[in-house]
């Protein structure tokens, strides 16, 4: 009777928990391990997303365990959030400790016999950051044969610019090899919260598997109950982060003073850093000086529904949270074009970028928008619902989908190591493309019109018809010297030859498994937003010499829509041989016709997709007309 019992007992809470589980929509609930030398403390996005997705998660079910910098006695389950924490003492580094804790971070104690504990049992290791105590504890997690992942939340400029080295570049690239050779080269994994900072890494030979995930807005950021009423007595203007070099916030400051309306602007900026001095002393020579304060969550949120505009003028940012929790208040942001900044992709028009580091530029952004009281109102709408995007859950059913499937082989096949890309770069400018720009020209006799209509074209996807065996040839070799990638069918890169010269040449395989299709278009999009070109013969297969146009397939309009980027018409038409190419060629010879790029049409990656697939068509058919 007893055993019956202990069964039924037994199946009873079996029951109870898988309920449980597909409440919440997953598929199984976890140990969570994560690793970070800072926690409880809001002092820097890194430390505040850890926090953010403990919470999420434990939310859901998952248990929680936390490794940081603390005192060890405390060590335990914390009664407050249920978190399993494990406190290690802090290292002192030379130097280094005195920098960081300048930025109000510190570095945690590696102690093996409490990373054993914390990670014993565990399902999944995510690491934060790539100091000693995540280096000891990637290790820890690969002796016990559990899955880790990595994320990149410490971006080599946040470095550069604070020890002096903004202007010299190099210095940052040497960072992001010094951080994958002592560090990520060891992970399968990394979570990246933009495709900003994934495409950096794959550019820089990282070659681990990226998943791109945003840090997440807190539900508590959103637009107020009450529209806002613009009284602008006075003009209330925003910027949150921490008071750094790369932050910029002296920017702000001196474009205000070219403002027309100075005189009735307040600014204030929500954080501490060590710019705080420097700052304030700036600020003092403006009517209003500025408002510096350190806020909690509730106190910012008031904040941000009484102000008027955010400034997002940062050089260096991986994502900008602060930018995105500002928006998804409806607080219209005006944010810089930076090369090195994630945050760009947010502005909804040109009136929301500024140029990089120019007080004039930002002081006329900001003056239009007060000029434009009802466009920003209608601008605050709009960004209130681009928020919503970024909503916290959305981000940890993504980390869920990531730390249930880690425990499968992925090997990353669109990795390409730098001296992959240097030794192949070398063979197409030195061998290949002299030969094939000859063999096009001279023996094909092909000929291209419409070249202006690609000059001055940063980066795109280009279309074209499939109707001749060097048709990709002649493609590559007309916008050369620029890179050109041919998404091709598997089959034709697995085989030693010519698999191995499709690859060189730029050739990548498109899965033959739909599930893989994301990360295939994820990559092609790093790609795109390191300038390069990405072909696609959107009919899906080879019909020589025949130029009667088939249905496209939607793959190349859904990259150029989710990646934002023109699509570039194309056309390959046949003549028969005129002059000398008669004595050499019997066939007809190719004429390549390049139309005029097609920018994007909407922010919705379907009515994009399809709009601009219709308009391709009739290029195309305008260009065969002629």
């Amino acid at each position: 009777m007893l055993f019956l019992l202990t069964v039924f007992f037994f199946v009873f809470e079996k029951l109870k928990v898988n309920a449980a589980r597909k409440e919440r929509g997953v598929k199984f609930l976890m140990v969570i391990t994560l690793v970070n030398d800072t926690f409880n403390i809001n002092n820097n996005g890194t430390t505040i997303s850890a926090m953010r997705f403990a919470e999420a998660l434990s939310q859901r079910g998952h248990q929680i365990r936390i490794i940081t910098c603390g005192d060890p006695l405390k060590s335990g389950k914390d009664p407050d959030t249920g978190f399993e924490m494990f406190y290690l003492p802090e290292l002192k580094i030379p130097i280094a400790s005195r920098l960081a804790h300048k930025q109000n971070t510190l570095f945690a104690k590696p102690v093996r016999s409490t990373l054993k504990k914390a990670i014993s049992g565990s399902d999944v290791v995510h690491i934060y950051q790539p100091w000693p105590l995540g280096s000891a504890a990637q290790r820890v997690a690969r002796q016990m044969n559990i899955p880790a992942i990595a994320a990149f939340h410490i971006q080599p400029e946040n470095i550069t610019f604070n020890i002096g080295l903004k202007r010299f570049s190099p210095a940052a690239h040497l960072t992001y090899f010094l951080f994958y050779l002592f560090f990520y080269r060891r992970f399968s994994h990394i979570h990246c919260p933009s495709k900003f900072i994934a495409a950096q890494l794959r550019s820089h030979g990282y070659k681990a598997r990226l998943h791109v995930i945003s840090n997440g807005v807190h539900p508590a950021f959103c637009a107020p109950a009450k529209p806002r009423e613009h009284t602008f007595k006075p003009i209330k203007i925003l910027m949150i982060g921490r008071l750094s070099p790369e932050k910029r916030q002296d920017v702000l400051i001196r474009a205000v003073m070219k403002s027309r309306y100075a005189d009735r602007i307040q600014l204030y900026f929500a954080g501490s850093g060590p710019w705080e001095k420097k700052l304030c002393h700036l600020g003092n020579k403006l009517p209003n000086p500025p408002v510096f304060g350190y806020y909690n969550r509730d106190e910012l949120i008031k904040l941000i529904h009484e102000c008027d505009l955010y400034v997002h003028a940062s050089d260096a940012e991986i994502e900008g949270i602060s930018l995105i929790e500002a928006f998804a208040c409806g607080l219209v942001p005006i944010i810089s074009d930076s090369k090195q900044s994630a945050a760009a992709q947010f502005a909804l028009g040109p009136q929301n970028l500024f140029k990089a580091g120019s007080p004039e530029s930002l002081a006329e952004k900001i003056d239009y928008w007060l000029d434009h009281p009802e466009q920003l109102k209608e601008a605050e709408k709009k960004y209130a619902q681009l928020g919503k995007q970024y909503a916290l859950e959305h981000s940890i059913r993504k980390i869920e989908k990531v730390y249930s499937s880690m425990t499968k082989n992925h090997k990353n096949e669109y990795h390409r190591s730098i001296f992959f890309r240097l030794s192949t770069r070398l063979f197409q400018i030195v061998i290949a493309c002299p030969i094939l720009l000859l063999w096009t020209r001279f023996v094909l006799g092909a000929k291209v019109y419409g070249r202006e209509n690609i000059r001055g074209l940063k980066s795109g996807v280009t279309v074209c018809n499939h109707v001749h065996l060097l048709d990709s040839a002649l493609i590559g070799v007309t916008f050369f010297p620029r890179r050109v990638v041919f998404p091709t069918l598997t089959q034709n890169v697995k085989t030693l030859w010519p698999g191995k010269l499709v690859r060189i040449l730029g050739g990548f395989a498109i899965p033959d498994n739909i599930m893989e299709l994301k990360a295939f278009f994820d990559e092609m999009e790093f790609l795109l937003m390191k300038n390069c070109i990405v072909h696609f013969f959107p009919e899906g297969e080879l019909r020589p010499y025949d130029t009667g146009l088939q249905n496209f397939k939607k793959g190349a309009f859904y990259l150029a829509a989710q990646a934002q980027v023109p699509i570039v018409p194309m056309l390959i038409t046949f003549e028969p041989p005129k002059g000398l190419i008669k004595i050499i060629r019997k066939k007809p010879v190719m004429r390549l016709h390049i139309g005029k790029p097609i920018h994007p049409m909407s922010k919705d990656i379907e009515i994009d997709s399809e709009l601009r697939m219709k308009a391709v068509c009739k290029k195309i058919e305008a260009i065969t007309s002629v």
